[in-house]
């Protein structure tokens, strides 16, 4: 690895030729030096470590930003580019986040990330005061020394590390922030962190002379707006989520259900309808809607769980053998999740998956969701769901049925789950807490005392 100095932009230009256009460029105002000489370039997992539920809830709506936007894509389970939308977005990933444009780089090597906490005090679409929190963020121009790293594409073939470019998941319309900056994914990089002999050169230089070199890049034309890039307009619709086990003093306070560093505000004193704010509760708590009698739920099994169960990734399975043994006993299944599941349907949001007799061999599962405008809780609605046949053995069958959901989906997000819930009971993840009731380990069974129905709107 060489190392350079350069004081002037021309000495600059210079170094960065030297290596051809094959090189990738990674710029930090920090170096931190490993024991062997070279610098340590780690992911921000191995810096921070991992929190599973978190993650998972991450890398589903990964996927699902990238079903919905980007062009041809289908969703493979690439992990690169699953973890594009954690690493640019303010998660945690595998990967080393670089740069084609070696003036991108030299912009990262002269601005400092910061960020802090915030609480507002905003309205719902109903007029009643909430605070929210958010994650306030900008880049700061450094003093000093910055540094560049120049990566070589050879070098990581060589060593079987990918470098992925993202704009092979541009979306079909606007310019994701990673677009803009002409970003590559390398990696994974799972037990350590990038090695040193994939790094050409370390390149140091005040950070004014890299930042001369950056000129015309800002903040704004980096990490652009929502309006301009959907990826983070889908992130920022996601609903809002109670701060659980703070003392209720009056006001309820909320956070993004995920947070992530905003560079300008937005936020609205009256927020949207579509501005869901959830209070955590499970269905089997509410009372009847206004208008309706009570049903009776002793045919249902109801099972609570997580986001590590709900939105996992598995392959779906043909045998269920733990649910097959609730069906028997019971109509009905309802396996509801710990949250709102974003649809990007208005007010609309996912609750949970439901498995039902048909009568005979025959099964529909399907989606139910609820109705949440701003605080508070509409209405309690099922899908159109698929049709499945169990056959011998307990294989169960897929089959067109009248009933089908006609959106042109085979719904296997929801049919892989059975096979996950069923794993989870074999295995002592979900456990009977009280006749007709399964909640996972760690899941809170209790509702908050808020959430109940609303008055029409």
């Amino acid at each position: 690895m060489d190392t350079l100095h350069c004081d002037s932009v021309g000495a600059l230009k210079a170094a960065i030729g030297r290596y051809g256009p094959s090189a990738l460029y990674r710029g930090q105002v920090q170096h931190f030096p490993s024991a062997d000489g070279f610098p340590s370039l780690s992911t921000s997992f191995q810096r921070e470590g991992c929190i599973p539920d978190l993650m998972i809830r991450w890398m589903y709506y990964a996927r699902r930003a990238l079903d919905h936007l980007v062009k041809g894509w289908e969703a493979v389970g690439d992990l690169a580019t699953d973890q594009a939308i954690l690493q640019h977005y303010g998660w945690r990933s595998f990967f080393l986040d670089a740069s084609g444009d070696p003036r991108v780089g030299s912009w990262f090597a002269s601005h400092r990330f910061e960020s802090t906490m915030v609480i507002d005090m905003v309205e719902d679409c109903f007029e009643d005061p909430v605070w929210l929190r958010t994650q306030n963020a900008r880049f700061v121009p450094a003093g000093g020394t910055g540094n560049l790293y120049i990566i070589s594409k050879k070098a990581l073939r060589r060593r079987s590390i990918q470098a992925v470019h993202l704009s092979e998941i541009a979306t079909r319309e606007g310019v994701p922030r990673y677009v803009r900056q002409d970003a590559y994914m390398v990696g994974p990089l799972i037990q350590a962190g990038l090695s040193g002999d994939c790094v050409l050169c370390h390149i140091t230089a005040p950070t004014d002379v890299f930042r001369e070199l950056a000129k015309g890049l800002s903040t704004a034309w980096l990490f652009p707006e929502p309006s301009d890039d959907p990826v983070y307009r889908e992130l920022l619709s996601m609903p809002w989520e109670k701060v659980r086990h703070v003392q209720d003093s009056g006001l309820e306070g909320f956070k993004r259900a995920l947070e992530l560093p905003e560079y300008s505000s937005h936020l609205r004193k009256h927020m949207p309808a579509r501005s869901a704010m959830y209070r955590p509760f499970w269905t089997r708590d509410l009372p009847p809607p206004p208008g309706h009698q009570g049903r009776a739920d002793e045919q249902i099994v109801q099972i609570l769980c997580g986001s590590s169960l709900y939105h996992g990734y598995s392959k779906p399975q043909i045998r269920h053998p733990q649910i097959m043994k609730l069906l028997a006993a019971c109509e009905e299944i309802s396996i509801e999740y710990d949250g709102l599941v974003y649809y990007g349907m208005d007010c609309i949001y996912g609750k949970g998956v439901g498995v039902v007799k048909m009568g005979g061999d025959v099964f529909c599962v399907f989606e139910y969701g609820v109705e949440h405008p701003g605080l508070r809780i509409m209405d309690v609605k099922r899908f159109y769901g698929v049709h499945y046949r169990v056959a011998e053995g307990g294989i169960w069958e897929r089959f067109a049925h009248e009933d089908d959901c006609n959106c042109g989906s085979e719904h296997i997000e929801s049919f892989s789950l059975l096979g996950r819930v069923d794993q989870a009971l074999k295995e002592g993840w979900i456990n009977c807490v009280e006749p007709g009731l399964y909640v996972q380990k760690g899941v809170d069974p209790t509702s908050d005392k808020r959430a109940t129905w609303g008055e029409p709107y």
